[in-house]
């Protein structure tokens, strides 16, 4: 074994997440900047998350010291460690999982501070997460990160519930990774490369072996050109009776000389694939609806010294498609696997990815002419050009996201069969914290002060619904139960909302996989997970 092929140490460390981001991916994650505000148990976790598979570095903003309620919940503190920094002890463990992540801390001054003096550049950060931090700062925090254009995630645990809410002013996705994706072969509007080789085929002389190894993308194809040359069309099949003649031909061809009496009672496994392939590739070739609106969006149509690179190559391929795609997009460059031989299938790979470069070739021309009308030129487009290949060959499935801002929420409407309401009721713990500074059912006094939180907590709930005692028997159950909680941390709530908010944050600085739009709440009594826009 040669040493080029030997995997590193850090192939081999990383090796299950680099099937699901890649290489590039990866690279990005290392690069990676991120903020923690509060090192409590969802805090910690959601940068266990992180620093596992290889965040480049975090910081730590906490001013809060180890207290013996901390000890209960986080897992990253220890009763000797109490009345010290909880930022400092948390950062040293945090560190020790992962050596290659650097971590700093701060815990003083606190993020109130921070925020009022106006001091701290959170623009070098990739992603800010806030965990359990309280509504007054948290407000001051995203208007300012809206302005510098910079995402927030926000999470949080209450109990046996967890949400998390992501304020992104605009969010790129390279790579979406779908499941259901349909190749492109574009058996409709076929590769002149590509019908040149089917043509040079001749069905009557193929021999046994052959046959047996054509490829279902050929049979498909050869199919379709004797069913138009029969109906005259230039269309795919659409009706049922159509479809019913395409199969009719198909089997027509399945037949061959070479085959003895034998062979004949064999199924045949490349013309089942053929039979079995044809509705997902016997497709109409199209431009999707996602990226007719990316070419019709304002910062795609009115590009600037200061637009984002990813307008300049979404401008680049509109061009493209304009002229040389004629209505298409670039070439993907892949094949899917089919029953036949190793020679065969390359040489259909060859030809898609042939067409594939030349597409991506003329974008990146068409993106460097860009660049140089708006004085983009040299530096950003060193790096960017590395990239262009990667949008053409996911230019399907490019997409922009844009959330709303967290502002004050006192509009969130009510659904009390669904845990939309468990966020709502949320929002009115938030507005009990601003009252009293304190928490409903939290720090209880006595066995009344219970009944009394409660008391208020509707009363904030009845302002909200312009005096109207609205408070349904769900919403006040809600309620109740909110209150037992007391805002208490749960380590086994804060562990699964770590872990699903770390993987937002992996979205978001690798530009791969759809991040949610724009919150999700857990239900830990009920089991269940629900997203929705607000």
């Amino acid at each position: 074994m040669s040493k080029s092929s030997i995997p590193c140490t850090k192939q081999i460390q990383y090796d299950r997440q680099l099937r699901l981001w890649g290489d590039h991916g990866q690279r990005a994650l290392e690069s990676g900047r991120v903020c923690l505000i509060g090192a409590n148990a969802l805090g910690t976790e959601i940068l266990k998350s992180l620093v596992l598979p290889g965040l480049g570095s975090f910081t730590i903003i906490d001013h809060q010291l180890v207290t013996i309620d901390d000890c209960g919940s986080n897992f990253f503190v220890h009763p000797s460690m109490i009345d010290q920094s909880r930022a400092r002890v948390t950062c040293e463990l945090l560190t020790q999982l992962n050596p290659d992540v650097h971590g700093i801390y701060i815990d003083k001054p606190s993020i109130d501070d921070l925020l009022q003096q106006n001091t701290f550049d959170f623009s070098q950060f990739n992603v800010v997460i806030t965990a359990n931090l309280s509504i007054n700062t948290l407000n001051i925090l995203a208007r300012h990160l809206w302005i510098l254009k910079i995402p927030l995630l926000v999470a949080r645990t209450y109990g046996f519930i967890g949400t998390i809410r992501l304020q992104v002013f605009e969010h790129y996705v390279i790579e979406v990774h779908s499941d259901d994706t349909i190749p492109d072969l574009r058996l409709d509007r076929p590769l002149i490369t590509f019908v040149n080789y089917c043509n040079s085929i001749d069905f009557k002389s193929l021999t046994r072996e052959e046959h047996l190894h054509l490829p279902s993308i050929i049979i498909l194809f050869k199919t379709l050109q004797l069913w138009q040359e029969q109906y005259n069309s230039k269309n795919l099949p659409q009706t049922r009776l159509e479809k019913d003649e395409f199969r009719k031909i198909l089997d027509q061809l399945l037949h061959h000389s070479a085959y003895d009496t034998h062979d004949k009672e064999k199924l045949l496994e490349n013309f089942e694939e053929a039979k079995r392939t044809i509705p997902s590739r016997l497709v109409k070739t199209h431009l999707p609806s996602t990226i007719k609106d990316l070419f019709q969006d304002r910062s795609c149509l009115e590009l600037s010294h200061q637009t984002n690179l990813f307008w300049f190559v979404i401008h680049a391929i509109k061009l493209f498609t304009e002229n040389e795609g004629q209505g298409l997009l670039p070439v993907r460059g892949e094949v899917p696997d089919m029953i036949t031989n190793t020679i065969s299938y390359i040489k259909i790979l060859k030809i898609y990815q042939e067409q594939a470069t030349k597409d991506c070739e003329i974008v990146n021309k068409y993106f460097f002419d860009l660049l140089q009308k708006y004085n983009r030129l040299p530096d950003e487009c060193i790096i960017a050009c590395d990239l262009v290949e990667t949008y053409c060959k996911n230019a399907a499935f490019l997409r922009v996201l844009r959330t709303t801002a967290i502002n004050s929420e006192n509009y969130l409407i009510d659904e009390t069969e669904s845990n939309r309401s468990w966020y709502t009721c949320l929002h009115l713990c938030d507005l009990f914290y601003e009252k009293f500074r304190r928490y409903p059912g939290e720090f209880l006094s006595d066995e009344t002060q219970f009944e009394t939180d409660l008391i208020d907590l509707k009363q904030i709930n009845r302002k909200l619904d312009s005096g109207k005692d609205l408070t349904s028997d769900s919403k006040q159950k809600f309620l109740e139960e909110l209150c037992r909680y007391g805002a208490s941390e749960l380590h086994s709530i804060a562990a699964l909302i770590g872990g699903c908010c770390a993987q937002e944050a992996i979205k978001l600085i690798t530009h791969q996989y759809v991040p949610i739009d724009n919150t999700l709440v857990y239900n830990g009594i009920e089991q269940s997970i629900n997203v929705f826009k607000l």
